[in-house]
């Protein structure tokens, strides 16, 4: 790839070492997001004090073009006792206790549907099945999950897994100190990467770490650490060398916070963060051809909530609203090669964002009479995932199935 470059300055710096990375160096003048921080589609700008609902698409906006998708259906015979899903970029990964053949919470196994299969295939089986596995990633061919015992024990187990039916790797586990949050970690996995965070316990008390490791030997580094009391890092993304991710900093009682994303590179020893936001609201960002989408809950309210995504441009430095039309607020995010998508906080409206033609692009839309709805959705590559549901008013429990479509690759469908 063709790097450009506009002087010496600290982004610039930090990119020197990621030249076979897929983002290019950005101007290292314009760090900081432009101060009108313009929207590339008008939006409603109202509050998101409750779950909010899909508004009408302004005046002036570009009118939403519908994918011309081929959809298919994983048997929901073999989806049962579902609990957690994701892309890989390849197949559809989710975790289930169908190998029970029983109907309790539990979800230990990991399991893989090819497109085109006869059958989903058993990644890796738990030998402890008093568990769940609560969070699930994976890039392709290595895959990470976070495992949870049942009984509300404070404990998990981060593990990786580089070959179907192998033997997983314990990549972290929780100190079992009573003080040490046991939230689960946050991690994603990229082409031979993987980077997290974790609650550990530390010298001078509890501790929020952010760690990486790579193949071939999976050795883990810590990339940075903070008291816990006083900020955590959560939602680590990478492309080629580069990592972003959140710092949430707390006030002194931790009744606020706020929340920043950092940019680093880890083919760099010595590469000193560069943080991207000037508003204090960023979280969950997702590294894209050469830019970073994070997602901004409204002031006041956790960066869990309900928020709008937003663009950083890392050569202009200009950070723009990024418009999920008519899907005002979302949740959980995340980014293919392509196309990003989210959690629609109007589960009848399935949107996602087009990076190429900078709009947002509709996969699904139901009437709410039907009850047809879309909660979760996750893209990585060029495959899109997503948990259809239905609900009717008889005794009988609603319907719900795992849909996924390949998505356009980049550069191809322009007009579509």
């Amino acid at each position: 790839m063709t790097i450009r470059t506009r002087g010496a300055g600290p982004l610039a710096a930090l990119l020197i070492g990621a030249a076979a990375c897929t983002v290019a160096a950005p101007s290292p003048a314009t760090v900081a997001p432009s101060p009108d921080r313009p929207a590339r589609t008008v939006t409603s700008q109202a509050s998101a004090s409750q779950r909010p609902t899909a508004s009408a698409t302004p005046s002036g906006t570009p009118q939403l073009t519908t994918l011309d998708l081929h959809v298919e259906t994983v048997d929901p015979d073999w989806t049962d006792f579902l609990l957690e899903f994701a892309s890989d970029g390849e197949s559809v990964i989710y975790s289930s206790g169908a190998a029970d053949g029983s109907d309790d919470a539990a979800a230990p196994d990991l399991w893989r549907y090819r497109p085109g299969a006869e059958a989903p295939e058993l990644l890796w089986g738990n030998p402890r099945r008093d568990r769940s596995l609560v969070r699930i990633g994976g890039d392709r061919h290595i895959w990470a999950f976070a495992e949870m015992p049942l009984d509300n024990t404070r404990a998990w187990d981060l593990w990786l897994l580089t070959e179907p039916g192998g033997e997983a790797l314990l990549l972290d586990t929780h100190p079992g100190d009573e003080d040490v949050s046991s939230l689960v970690p946050s991690f994603v996995v990229h082409e031979g990467q993987v980077a997290w965070t974790s609650f550990d316990s530390g010298p001078s008390g509890p501790v929020s770490q952010l760690l990486y490791a790579a193949a071939p030997d999976w050795e883990s580094r810590l990339i940075a650490e903070r008291p816990a009391r006083e900020s955590e890092l959560w939602f680590p993304s990478l492309r080629g060398s580069l990592l972003a991710y959140t710092e949430a900093v707390y006030s002194t009682d931790m009744l606020t916070d706020e929340r920043h994303v950092y940019l680093t590179n880890v083919a760099d020893p010595d590469a000193q963060p560069v943080r991207l936001d000037t508003s204090g609201l960023a979280t969950m960002p997702l590294l894209v051809n050469d830019g970073v989408v994070w997602k901004e809950a409204d002031r006041g309210f956790s960066m869990f909530n309900w928020g709008r995504l937003f663009l950083h441009d890392i050569f202009t430095g200009e950070t723009s609203l990024l418009s999920m039309s008519s899907q005002e607020y979302v949740n959980y995010p995340s980014a293919g090669l392509r196309f990003v998508a989210a959690w629609g906080a109007d589960a009848f409206t399935f949107t996602v964002y087009d990076l190429d033609l900078e709009m947002s692009r509709f996969v699904a839309r139901y009437d709410h009479k039907t009850n047809q709805s879309v909660p979760q959705a996750h893209v990585a590559g060029d495959l899109l995932v997503w948990l259809y549901t239905t609900v009717d008013d008889s005794p009988i429990p609603g319907h719900s199935e795992l849909r996924y479509t390949f998505l356009p690759g980049a550069g191809t469908d322009r007009d579509r």
